[in-house]
């Protein structure tokens, strides 16, 4: 036997047998099991939505209702799906658009495509849909209240393939005429986020132009379906009904499957910087997480400063930036940072710290004080501070008032001053950041202070003439204080301060009138007394002055 008339052979003889094993038992032909529409698709996960499983022959009609003789062929069609040209068919609609309804979950949807169903009339298992046309989004039924809120736009198609299923009529289930395509588009809307709700999809469908239809088969009859049929017979803009099955009347439904994936619920992980200087220039977070989505305008993730948009650049699905402004850190405190993505779904909060700098301390006036003297203001250098600053005495507060980043002044009381000693001077600046200076010391000084001891190293002139006229010493040494006094013999001499290291003082005539000693000494004005020098007179022109 030749191969081909072996598998004339082969389908005749399959063909006896299942028709056999139908009759048997039970008197009449049994349907065949309804096939699942959602492969293929260009779903690469679990589609976002199946709105059914579409059928395949005859108990389960063409919406899944028929009751009619086993034999009626009406049974084995589908839907006219075609706006683009007029054609004869069974039920006089010439030019038709079909819709059906889905139901967005969770957190809402971002579609990436639409697999969509039809066959035409002695085609073969090469597909011969060429296009996806006059697509709608509605949001109620068509023709029933609803309003396009998308389209119209043509389809891209992305796959194009057999179903591996044939659309059967009642009256031969052999029949391989009507393979069933599955013709895939990108989703047509742009990349906008569905919220959570019901929508309708609204479509047409184009195919070989010497084929009759495209048809769309339809699901398997459950209550509740709903699908619509734009019947444009008499042209635009048509007249939207029901679509009701053939033989019972009930309306059906129509396959399709939507891809894409739900809106996630963003998360934030950390964000860089977490921290910034009150009064800084502005900057750009980065928030790194996950479940971040790309899009336009108000349909993508946004972060948020504590309730209120800003700026932000995606740039993967777990991270974002976002546009700081120098406003957004002029007060201390803390942000909460989120991300809100399409829906108002919005993440977990992170905590974003405005802070204090850190205060140095250079210096201070006045840095000394008499003890029991009246209370000071004291004025302190340095950098960093801020209007909260405040100048420490000995770890206590003291009254401070901000004069800039660099300078303090502080009210230190009588009370500070009371007894002799030291005092730590520090600056403060609360959190957050901020922190404490390291210390400057404060001397004040006793009110009865130990005098200055001055010291004699030479007098000059080394001689004097006795019993002339007055003469002028000067006394060089060292710790003298302006108002010393120079004393001969314990009496006070006419005294001229000249520096520290000399002193002069007039001698007069009548100090030095006889031949003797005369003891010379310097008293400061604190009371400090210096060491003693001696000078011996006598009684020639030139006496000299000797120094023990």
């Amino acid at each position: 036997m030749k191969p081909a008339s072996f598998n004339l052979f082969i389908r005749a003889m399959t063909a006896v047998g299942l028709v056999t094993v139908l009759f048997i038992g039970v008197g009449f032909i049994q349907p065949r099991m309804a096939r699942a529409n959602v492969p293929p698709s260009a779903c690469s996960a679990t589609p976002l939505f199946t709105n059914g499983t579409f059928v395949t022959g005859i108990g389960n009609g063409a919406g899944g209702a028929d009751t009619s003789s086993p034999v009626s062929p009406d049974t084995g069609f589908g839907y006219l799906a075609d706006p683009t040209r007029t054609q004869t068919t069974p039920d006089g609609v010439n030019r038709a658009r079909l819709a059906d309804d889905f139901t967005v979950t969770g957190n809402g949807w971002r579609p990436s495509a639409i697999t969509l169903y039809a066959y035409q009339i002695s085609s073969t298992t090469t597909s011969p849909i060429t296009g996806v046309v006059n697509l709608r989004l509605w949001n109620g039924p068509p023709g029933d209240g609803g309003t396009v809120i998308a389209g119209p736009v043509d389809g891209t198609i992305i796959s194009n393939q057999w179903t591996n299923v044939y659309r059967v009529p009642a009256n031969d289930l052999l029949q391989t005429g009507r393979p069933i395509m599955a013709v895939t588009i990108q989703w047509p809307f742009g990349n906008a986020s569905l919220l959570p709700g019901t929508y309708w999809l609204e479509w047409g469908i184009a195919g070989d132009p010497a084929l009759l239809g495209p048809w769309t088969p339809p699901t398997n009859a459950a209550a509740g379906d709903n699908a619509r049929q734009l019947n444009l017979t008499g042209g635009d803009p048509g007249t939207w009904a029901p679509r009701a099955d053939y033989s019972s009347g009930r309306v059906v439904g129509l396959p399709f499957v939507i891809c894409g994936d739900s809106i996630p619920m963003p998360q934030i992980t950390s964000l860089s910087p977490s921290s910034a200087t009150v009064g800084g220039s502005a900057f750009t977070l980065t928030v790194n997480g996950s479940g971040f989505i790309n899009g336009s305008g108000s349909d993508r993730s946004i972060v948020y400063w504590n309730g209120s948009p800003r700026s932000t650049t995606f740039v993967s699905s777990t991270q974002l930036t976002a546009a700081i402004d120098a406003d957004d850190i002029a007060t201390t405190g803390t942000v909460n940072v989120t991300v809100v993505n399409p829906g108002n779904v919005i993440s977990n909060a992170a905590t974003f710290t405005i802070e204090n700098p850190a205060p140095t301390l250079t210096s201070m006036s006045p840095t000394t004080a008499t003890a029991g003297g009246a209370g000071v203001t004291l004025t302190v250098t340095g950098t960093n501070f801020v209007s909260g600053s405040v100048v420490r005495w000995n770890g206590s507060d003291r009254p401070t008032t901000f004069g800039s980043a660099t300078t303090l002044q502080a009210s230190i009381p009588a009370s500070d001053l009371a007894t002799a000693g030291t005092a730590s001077v520090t600056v403060f600046t609360p959190g957050p950041g901020g922190g404490e200076t390291s210390a400057l010391t404060f001397t004040i000084q006793s009110s009865n202070p130990s005098p200055t001891i001055p010291t004699i190293t030479n007098v000059s002139p080394d001689s004097i003439t006795v019993g002339t006229t007055d003469i002028t010493l000067t006394i060089n040494g060292n710790n003298f204080e302006n108002g010393a006094v120079v004393r001969w013999n314990s009496t006070a001499l006419a005294t001229t301060f000249v520096s520290a290291t000399q002193l002069t003082a007039t001698l007069p005539a009548a100090q030095r009138s006889g031949a003797g000693t005369g003891n010379i000494t310097v008293v400061n004005p604190g009371g400090g007394e210096s060491n003693t020098v001696t000078a011996t007179i006598r009684y020639h022109v030139s006496v000299p002055i000797i120094m023990r």
